[in-house]
């Protein structure tokens, strides 16, 4: 925000960014409008209204906003995608958010290689050995790139490249127009048996469980210890699906022989998708897990902090993007007590209908 800007304006601003922070999502629209009125910075106010039009799933106000900040700017110099015509054109898709991200937004993939004269999509590392199972990303005329040492040795030409969250935008999806694909992770047959094997057999339904997301956001995350109520269910296979320094806490956590540890099926996220694979169900924060359950198909209940991301939106209890997902929403900042709870009756009832 301009330093110049009048103070009423940047109070004004912060008052709507208040009202977001609580989900008041129609007075902090008529905020940001005002603060804008009164000499606030444009584009930060509509970067705030498209996070509001997001929330509430008026996708279409969402790009009528990205219209607008793209008009005002200037062309890329990195030749990142200003609105131009795609079509005919070498386009690189990077993925340069978070792996979930991705994993979300690679579905796109099949539409916009109809659409352009070649693609390109560049994928982490990490992400690079399941890659290919996402959309058929691994199928020509697909080009699969990534960075590091499997990066190509000559990198490929092309004429524009997206950010892969961009591609919702470039196709104008509606909320309507949702999920437009699923069950579009599809792992080979045999990495799946494999991880089955490594596995084992039980009578008991397996659940996978993540408590903890990235470290940039720890809002997300629920201590381990919280989830007591839920693991003490013994009538079910725990399997922790954690990553991260967090994954460690689970060795001093396992004190029953039905408490596994998905590390033991490989390093890497295609064993990490093929233990998910072999699950009944995931409970887990807002993390890649969910997005690897959801793409899968893969049943999922996702714990979420109250002022969760947009793509989850608000007052819904599914995903239109993921509808194996089901939503357990902290009623106010910080009540994971409430959550758990609602697991775990959730649980019960899924325990007992076990055909």
């Amino acid at each position: 925000m301009n330093q110049r800007v009048d103070i009423d304006a940047l109070s004004c601003f912060h008052e709507a960014e208040e009202c977001l922070a609580e989900r008041s999502l129609v007075k902090a629209v008529r905020g940001f409008n005002q603060a804008e009125q009164m000499g606030a910075d444009p584009d930060e106010c509509a970067g705030k209204r498209w996070l509001c039009s997001m929330l509430m799933g008026e996708f279409d106000l969402a790009w009528m906003e990205s219209d607008a900040i793209r008009t005002r700017g200037h062309a890329d110099p990195h030749h990142f995608w200003n609105g131009e015509e795609l079509k005919d054109k070498t386009v690189v898709v990077r993925c340069l958010h978070g792996l979930g991200d991705a994993i979300q937004f690679l579905r796109y993939s099949k539409l916009l290689g109809k659409m352009v004269g070649k693609l390109i999509v560049e994928v982490p590392p990490a992400l690079y050995p399941l890659a290919p199972f996402v959309a058929d990303l691994g199928e020509p005329p697909t080009q699969l790139i990534t960075w590091g040492p499997n990066a190509p040795s000559v990198q490929p030409k092309w004429d524009v490249q997206l950010e892969v969250t961009e591609l919702p935008y470039v196709f104008r999806t509606l909320l309507g127009d949702l999920p437009l694909s699923t069950s579009y992770l599809v792992l080979p047959d045999k990495m799946v048996k494999h991880v089955a094997q490594v596995m084992g057999q039980s009578e008991r339904r397996r659940v996978g469980v993540v408590w903890a997301a990235g470290q940039w956001n720890q809002s997300r995350s629920v201590q381990l210890t919280m989830l007591s109520s839920l693991l003490d269910n013994c009538r079910v296979d725990w399997w922790s699906l954690q990553g991260g320094t967090a994954a460690q806490e689970w060795g001093r956590y396992r004190t029953t022989h039905r408490r596994y540890d998905a590390s033991s099926c490989g390093e890497g996220l295609l064993p990490l998708a093929a233990a998910i694979a072999n699950l009944d169900l995931v409970i887990t924060v807002d993390t890649l897990a969910a997005h690897l359950a959801g793409s899968m198909g893969k049943p999922a209940w996702v714990m979420l902090q109250y002022a969760a991301d947009w793509r989850w939106m608000i007052d819904r209890a599914d995903s239109p993007w993921y509808p194996s997902l089901r939503l357990f929403r902290q009623p106010s900042p910080g009540d994971w007590s409430s959550v758990v709870e609602c697991l775990r009756q959730e649980l019960d009832c899924f325990d007992a209908n076990r055909k």
